[in-house]
């Protein structure tokens, strides 16, 4: 099982704001380096279980809370990563996008995606040229 320390990463630091902490300040509580917090709210970084369990008590949140649909190939991976490329678009490319994905979806079947319930990782040269 892979894990996305993207995710992982994110969700420490949207929990570290709502508490109102700097990463200095969680750096200074858990004796680490504010660059050590900034690679792992970035996502650069392997945590170690150690690690992962002072900063979720630092955030008053159990591990899992961090962990939690976090594995590589899981649908919140996806969605974030998208969410991602697709800020990163122009306004333009934006709507291009959107209307390729509203014609994908409209015509899954003939794309072998017929099946809604679905949520195998897709595999590159799935379909039939």
């Amino acid at each position: 099982m892979a894990l996305n320390y993207k995710v992982i990463g994110n969700r420490i630091q949207n929990r570290r704001k709502a508490k109102g902490s700097t990463q200095a300040q969680m750096a200074e509580a858990l004796d680490v380096s504010v660059g050590f917090i900034s690679q792992v709210e970035r996502g650069v970084c392997k945590v170690s279980l150690d690690s992962l369990a002072a900063i979720a008590d630092y955030l008053e949140c159990a591990p899992s809370v961090l962990l939690d649909n976090s594995t590589l190939y899981h649908s919140a991976y996806y969605q974030t990563d998208f969410n991602s490329m697709y800020e990163l678009l122009s306004p333009a490319d934006q709507r291009l996008f959107f209307y390729m994905l509203e014609v994908y979806t409209k015509n899954r079947e003939a794309y072998g995606h017929a099946d809604e319930s679905d949520n195998s990782t897709p595999k590159p040269d799935a379909r039939e040229e």
